[in-house]
């Protein structure tokens, strides 16, 4: 099972959607993503970064994207049904309630809380994230069309009110959803899940506080 480290940012961050802050270059890109069912490559790419501070957890989204579409115009519509990067937050590790957070191309966000897998769904949870997207690629992107976003979420909202320690470990899951001009759909995975399910939590990856 993969583990991400995920650094502390040694600066502060504007959340604007550009990755292109100093503190970037402190947080390693993740393995490109891959085909949720059969952990195959993709069409088009996409890879994010993590950084956090003493309060907040940082997610960068890069995405190759060759047709942005999205039909949706408020938070907390049904994202998770056209184009959108998702991160899933399991505090704590296996067994404990988890988060799932959507960042769309038009800069919307959807989230809710979960007491199990698809058990106890609260859309009525605010992450209280910060959000940004930028349409195009960053200063120092490797793509030539698509979008780059960021995440800034309290650890509080996530049920974390204390320092984290370092070594601290969670379970987690990046996503994407690649629609097509065809009309397809495709479900992109930083861990596959292998099964048409991104809740699949037994396939969640490790996130490591350094």
């Amino acid at each position: 099972m993969q583990i991400y480290s995920v650094n502390r940012a040694p600066s502060a961050i504007a959340v604007d959607g550009r990755l292109d802050d100093e503190a970037w270059k402190n947080a390693p890109w993740t393995n490109d993503f891959v085909r949720s069912l059969d952990a195959l490559g993709t069409r088009q790419r996409t890879r994010a970064r993590l950084l956090h501070d003493d309060t907040t957890l940082f997610v960068g989204f890069e995405v190759e994207d060759d047709f942005v579409v999205t039909p949706f115009h408020q938070n907390d519509e049904p994202l998770y049904t056209s184009e959108v990067c998702e991160i899933f937050l399991q505090p704590g590790g296996t067994g404990r309630p988890y988060f799932e957070i959507e960042l769309s191309p038009n800069d919307l966000l959807f989230d809710a809380s979960f007491t199990g897998r698809r058990q106890g769904m609260d859309i009525a949870w605010d992450s209280g994230a910060r959000h940004a997207v930028n349409m195009g690629p960053s200063a120092g992107a490797r793509i030539d069309r698509g979008w780059t976003g960021e995440l800034a979420i309290p650890f509080a909202r996530l049920g974390v009110a204390r320092s984290l320690e370092h070594g601290e470990t969670w379970r987690f899951n990046l996503y994407r959803l690649d629609a097509d001009r065809a009309g397809s759909t495709e479900g992109l995975a930083y861990s596959a899940p292998l099964v048409g399910d991104f809740h699949n939590l037994d396939r969640f990856a490790f996130l490591r506080f350094e």
